[in-house]
Parts: C-alpha cells; structure tokens; sequence
C-alpha cells in the first residue's frame, strides 16, 4: 500500500483513504465482538438448560424413590390384606372379605399408575434433554460457519483469536456435559426397571 508520494509528504487524498480503511476495519472488529458476544449469551442459555435438566433429574430421582416406596407399601398391604383373608374366611363374612379384595385392588391399581406416570415423565425429559443437547452444537456450529464466512480473507488479532478459542473450549464443555446427562438419564431407567 502506498501512503508517502513521490515528493515524500502524504497527500490528502491518500490520508482520507488511510483513513477510510481504518474506520473500516474498526467497525469491522465492533461487528466481531458483537458477534462474540451473542455466542456468549447463547453458551450461557445453554448452561441454564443444563442445570434446569438436572433439576428436572433430581425431581425424577425423587418421584421414583417415592414410586419404590409405594410399590412396597403396597405388596406390605397385600401381604397383610392376605393374611387378614385367610383369618377372614373362617370368622367373617364374605362382605369384609370382599372389601379387603377391593381395597387391595384400588391400591396395587394406584401403585401401577404411578409407576407409568413417572415412567412417561422419565422418558420425555430425556427426550428434551437431547433435543435441546442437539439444538446447542447446531446453533454453535452455524454461529461458527458465520462468523468464519463474515471474517473470511481478514486476518485475527490476537484478541479475536482468544474469543474463538474460548467458545471452542464452551462447545467441548457443553459436549461433556450432555453425554453426562444421557449417561444419568439410562442409569435412572437401569434402576427404575431392576426395581
């Protein structure tokens, strides 16, 4: 580029070019940090989705505590409904004995329910966990397809090179991440299926 004439005094013609340039390049770098700053803001969604899922797992974990719980309670109260109706068949009549069948039902019945309620709850939040897992190395991919075409041919400063970098290192984190929920997510229904 040529900045100095021929007489060695810059002209004003070439000091408004210079000049131009320089702007340019300016706003150029303003729309990169913009740009990096929105990535920012996504990676943070991302981590709150993340920590939302983990609640939604704890709340699974405990809703299948209490369904363990209540199968227990329930083959508890059939065990004593059994032997109740035994002793019931010799001493009353088959009304109560009738009853204590009915209210066996009722509960194995409600035991049953739950445990497909909290089954289909299981199931749907890993289904959201994925999508929503997918959804993030999408959106982090199509931000880094354009910002690489909007600074193609531009060389990085050191500080551009640092902002990429740092959402390399929040994509692989982001990664690590959803194979450990999915990981939790198989232990939960391993578990759910043994008991």
């Amino acid at each position: 580029m040529k900045c100095v004439s021929d007489e060695g005094a810059m002209t004003q013609a070439e000091f408004d070019k210079l000049h131009e340039k320089i702007d340019a390049h300016r706003l150029e770098v303003g729309r990169f940090h913009e740009e990096v700053a929105s990535v920012s803001r996504q990676i943070a969604n991302c981590d709150k989705l993340v920590r939302l899922a983990n609640a939604g797992l704890s709340q699974i974990d405990g809703k299948i505590a209490d369904a363990i719980r209540i199968s227990a309670e329930a083959q508890q109260i059939a065990d004593v409904a059994g032997a109740q109706a035994s002793a019931a068949a010799t001493t009353a009549t088959s009304a109560a004995v009738a009853g204590m069948v009915h209210s066996l039902g009722e509960a194995t019945e409600a035991a049953r329910r739950t445990s497909l309620s909290l089954n289909l709850l299981q199931f749907k939040t890993g289904g959201w966990i994925a999508v929503y897992t997918v959804l993030v190395i999408l959106c982090c991919l199509v931000t880094g397809f354009l910002t690489s075409w909007a600074l193609r041919g531009n060389a990085l400063t050191p500080e551009q090179a640092h902002y990429v970098e740092l959402g390399k290192a929040h994509e692989a984190l982001l990664a690590n991440a959803s194979d450990k929920e999915l990981k939790q997510i198989n232990a939960i229904r391993t578990r759910a299926k043994t008991k």
